[in-house]
């Protein structure tokens, strides 16, 4: 039996991600539910708010049966390296056969028309894309706007300004792109928009948790009641499930800033022009915020901003991920956690996926192709980056890649 697949950020878990599992296992009762999940760093350009294995084991808690890690080159990208990617690694692990995420809309008859308009993108679309950028437009705006000449419907513009339907557009691209035997469920977003900034609703938006989380100091008992019950428990009772920022990584961005030797254009998504932008930034401030602030343009959003320095900050360069594109990006699996009652499922896994499964950081460098061992360590480097931002501000030593073991649960 096939089980179902869901890729995530769980940035932090709460109750809408509690509801998306328990709609998934709901729909199918008999079929186990495989996480792919980012670590540390997330595709909004930031560190995560809370460490991989808190969240792991929050995912565990609500009805998760396996997570594995999302390599931070793909988890940091676009979203269509991201999408890519973490599609291309949920069927490496030859264990589903239908990828359930979350959307704005209920029907997905339009999302799948534009994942195949785009999987093709004709000479129309790139010419409208390219005028657009030319005029100063953001690419997601500028590809919006060549999408609804094509389409002529009003409904579509709605639809590609809503981050859940661009990324299961990115996702459906991927299946058709690869041909890949997945089928698809969308579940309809429930509660607050995924940019609200308020606490307005049970199943409020991780951007309003993490902006509560910033500013409150009684963190965890004012959002008691907007996470499922195992979550509150986790984050309330450990040295460990303290939040993180950008604030927090700004000593590390303004060293990588300042005494950086690579040309910042080899970054990924670090154009010339932005290059230029970021070398005339003297002194660099000590506030996250006002950087953005002082290096942001009509042309570019704010995450793509934060993504560029994340990529500064992680060393992560254009050539290695256009690499890791050329050889199918996906080259081995991190398993972070899994259910007691789960380890059939590792096994399957082990004896039917396509790449190596790696659940002992000691066990890379034996079963791991060069290339593929040089991308694993230069993600273990950028955990010890984030335990020691965690350090720095909290004075507790979490431990190591090496140290750490698998959460079962």
């Amino acid at each position: 039996m096939k089980h179902i697949g869901i890729i995530a950020e769980f940035n932090p878990f709460h109750n809408g991600h509690a509801y998306l599992i328990r709609s998934a296992k709901e729909r199918f009762p008999d079929k186990q539910i495989i996480i792919m999940m980012s670590g540390d760093y997330v595709q909004r350009g930031e560190p995560a708010i809370f460490n991989k294995y808190i969240r792991t084991e929050a995912a565990l808690q609500a009805g998760a049966s396996v997570v594995f890690e999302l390599p931070s080159l793909f988890a940091t990208a676009s979203a269509e390296h991201f999408a890519t990617a973490a599609v291309l690694a949920l069927h490496a692990t030859s264990l589903i056969d239908t990828l359930c995420f979350g959307t704005e809309t209920s029907d997905l008859t339009p999302l799948k028309e534009i994942a195949a308009y785009l999987t093709n993108e004709p000479i129309s679309y790139q010419n409208a894309l390219r005028e657009g950028l030319a005029s100063g437009l953001s690419y997601a705006r500028a590809r919006a706007n060549a999408l609804c000449q094509h389409f002529n419907h009003p409904e579509y513009s709605t639809i590609l300004k809503q981050p859940n339907n661009i990324l299961a557009i990115e996702y459906l691209k991927a299946i058709i792109k690869y041909n890949l035997p997945i089928d698809v469920i969308a579940i309809p977003r429930q509660g607050s928009g995924y940019h609200e900034p308020d606490l307005s609703d049970s199943l409020c938006s991780a951007t309003a948790l993490r902006n509560a989380i910033r500013e409150q100091v009684d963190i965890y008992e004012s959002l008691h009641h907007f996470m499922p019950e195992s979550v509150y428990e986790i984050l309330s009772g450990r040295p460990d499930a303290k939040p993180l920022f950008w604030n927090d990584f700004l000593s590390f961005l303004q060293y990588a800033l300042s005494y950086n030797t690579r040309p910042l254009q080899e970054y990924c998504d670090i154009s010339n022009d932005f290059s230029n932008t970021l070398s005339r930034l003297s002194p660099i401030p000590y506030d996250f915020d006002t950087i953005v602030d002082r290096v942001s343009g009509r042309h570019l959003s704010q995450s793509r901003i934060q993504r560029s320095l994340l990529n500064i900050l992680l060393s992560q360069t254009a050539c290695q991920m256009n690499n890791a594109k050329a050889n199918g990006y996906i080259h081995y699996l991190r398993l972070l956690g899994l259910q007691k009652n789960a380890s059939f499922l590792l096994k399957e896994c082990k004896q039917s996926g396509t790449v190596p499964i790696i659940n002992k950081v000691t066990q890379a460098k034996h079963i791991l192709p060069l290339d593929a061992y040089s991308a694993f360590t230069r993600d273990l480097q950028k955990s010890h980056l984030y335990n020691q931002a965690f350090y720095n501000r909290y004075h507790v030593t979490l431990p190591t890649e090496y140290e750490r073991s698998v959460i079962i649960c």
